[in-house]
């Protein structure tokens, strides 16, 4: 069986649909379906229910060529979405970058905003 690409509480982004109005989403997690039937897929396809995590993004669906309105909700195959957020497991300090490099721009924002006075 192949490793899934997200888990429950993940952020991930809509990669690959089958439908273009879905492409570039950052969704969230919420929780699994488990395998079903979806368009184009000859076999059962993972499935998890999401929700959409930026303003103004929806979800589109289409059955049988007809056009859903926009959801903020719903489900997704895994083999559209790629995680965002680091594996579970993995701590915040074996991100070492991560936490200097925030600190450097909140440094350059105070060094700006004091010259600016």
């Amino acid at each position: 069986m192949r490793k899934l690409n997200c888990s429950v509480g993940d952020l991930a982004i809509t990669v690959n649909c089958s439908y273009p109005k879905n492409l570039g989403n950052i969704v969230k997690i919420v929780s699994a379906v488990g395998f079903e039937e979806w368009a184009n897929h000859e076999e059962l396809v993972y499935t998890w229910n999401v929700e959409v995590a930026s303003e103004g993004s929806f979800l589109y669906y289409q059955y049988e060529g007809e056009e859903f309105k926009p959801f903020t909700s719903g489900p997704v195959p895994d083999t559209y979405l790629r995680r965002l957020t680091p594996p579970s497991g993995y701590l915040m300090n074996e991100f070492i970058d991560s936490e200097q490099l925030q600190m450097n721009f909140h440094e350059l924002d105070f060094v700006e905003s004091e010259s600016n006075v």
